[in-house]
């Protein structure tokens, strides 16, 4: 049984304590992790899911899923490598030697990354998300795309 609590309070404390002591004295062995930093949160995947579309009716890339790879290989592989020594290293040691199609293949549907691509957004923490999505913004935005209706923005 895998459960997850996210710990903002002293009240949240108090029950992941309780959780973690009903488990261990049920099973006699638990396997416990720890993580700073909020979750992304489904607005956020909505979010991207909406800019790839943008991108993909206003550009040249392809599909929602080609826009969808292309974001994730060009931003947010990007900030992984850079926040992240393991990713770095696993990443340099099995893709760094593909070539730029078969990278870019690797984040979608694929037989070695599986149905949703190579880990790449689903390993960010909640400010590697706003960054990706500033990042996406800001290099689209430079290419003509409109994001801000999707952003709350008031039109130029």
């Amino acid at each position: 049984m895998a459960d997850r609590i996210a710990v903002n309070s002293a009240t949240r404390l108090s029950e992941a304590i309780h959780k973690l002591t009903a488990m261990y004295r049920e099973k006699k062995y638990v396997v416990v992790s720890f993580r700073e930093g909020k979750d992304r949160t489904l607005d956020q995947n909505a979010l991207w899911f909406a800019l790839y579309e943008r991108i993909a009716q206003m550009t040249n890339i392809g599909d929602v899923e080609d826009a969808r790879s292309y974001c994730k290989l060009h931003v947010g592989v990007r900030i992984l490598l850079r926040d992240c020594a393991d990713y770095r290293e696993t990443w340099d040691r099995l893709f760094l030697h593909w070539s730029y199609e078969d990278k870019l293949a690797l984040m979608g549907a694929h037989p070695v990354a599986g149905p949703e691509g190579l880990a790449v957004t689903r390993l960010f923490n909640r400010k590697q998300g706003i960054e990706y999505t500033d990042r996406i913004v800001s290099e689209f935005t430079g290419r003509g795309v409109f994001f801000g209706d999707l952003l709350g923005e008031a039109a130029a």
